[in-house]
């Protein structure tokens, strides 16, 4: 019996294609590498992060993030 990687809760099926110098690529592998994640991983992190700072700077709404209240006391 094959094992592998278990099936993501949520799986992804949407791609973006960029264009990156080798020096960036490396930069950004290494830095999975430090983190312990893998490069696809790292990147949608710190994108999602970016995202977030850029949509709720402007007031906006963040698609991917749930809305939650706060309980007041």
């Amino acid at each position: 019996m094959a094992t592998g990687r278990p099936k993501a809760r949520t799986p992804k099926a949407e791609l973006i294609h960029i264009r990156l110098s080798d020096t960036e690529k490396r930069g950004f592998r290494e830095a999975a590498e430090l983190a312990g994640i893998g490069l696809s991983t790292w990147i949608r992190e710190r994108l999602r992060v970016a995202a977030i700072n850029e949509l709720e700077g402007a007031g906006r709404r963040v698609p991917f993030v749930a809305p939650f209240s706060v309980a007041k006391d």
